[in-house]
């Protein structure tokens, strides 16, 4: 009775240890172990209580394990004997429940620590890269942070562009308001004369051609509400001009 509620709590506080990925309380519990039996015995309790069907879904701690993505007690459980290729009630092998890259990666890291210690095929858990296999991915990735890095910088030169053009925009456009009626109409004829002597499609990319005589509104290219001589980007400021003269 005494040997059977410590069997009990062992694998009580093993579950618990396995679910929550609590790596300290696992090994203080496989410890108790170690002391109870002789070093075959405890072996051979380990390995049974590692490979024991838990529930109504009969999980192992390795199906645990993988499925909480503990990392950390993979290799431990593996290591102690919780055979990877066991399945649970609807057939899965615990590889198969692996929550993350990095959970199924401590299980081909054990495949390739112990190659013939169980039935990796059966388990499912995929061969280990080779050197070269493993430097040709490395590389792959470096050239994919590269161009995400190149991308992020080309994206932040773009935005400085566009707010420096903005900024000029904005400083040209109060440039222009602060002119008196006649300093417009003198503006607006110049740029005139110099879009017919140069051709408006070349001069149009680096000069405003045409501004809202009212608002600044940049309307190169634009047809524009004209009044008095006067070009307008909408009839709102037409009225505008119209009411405050």
């Amino acid at each position: 009775e005494q040997n059977s509620r410590f069997t009990l709590e062992i694998e009580n506080q093993t579950l618990t240890a396995v679910r929550s990925g609590n790596t300290k309380l696992f090994t203080q519990t496989i410890q108790l172990l170690q002391d109870e039996y002789g070093e075959q015995e405890c072996y051979e309790e380990t390995r049974k209580l590692l490979n024991k069907s838990l529930g109504d879904q009969k999980l192992s701690y390795l199906h645990f394990a993988a499925q909480g993505g503990h990392s950390g007690l993979i290799g431990k459980l593996l290591e102690l004997g919780c055979d990877p290729s066991v399945k649970d009630k609807a057939g899965r092998v615990p590889y198969s429940l692996a929550k993350d890259k990095e959970t199924r990666a401590a299980f081909i890291k054990s495949r390739s620590l112990h190659p013939d210690k169980y039935d990796w095929k059966k388990a499912l858990v995929p061969e280990p890269l080779s050197q070269e296999e493993l430097q040709q991915k490395e590389n792959k990735e470096k050239e994919k942070k590269k161009a995400k890095q190149q991308m992020r910088k080309e994206k932040l030169k773009l935005q400085k562009e566009e707010q420096k053009q903005k900024k000029e925009e904005a400083e040209e456009k109060a440039r222009y308001l602060a002119l008196s009626d006649r300093e417009k109409r003198a503006l607006a004829a110049e740029r005139r004369i110099l879009a017919a002597s140069s051709g408006e499609n070349t001069v149009a990319k680096t000069v405003v051609l045409n501004r809202c005589f009212l608002c600044g509104q940049d309307i190169t290219g634009k047809v524009p509400f004209t009044y008095n001589d006067n070009n307008f980007c909408s009839i709102a400021c037409v009225k505008k001009h119209r009411t405050s003269n």
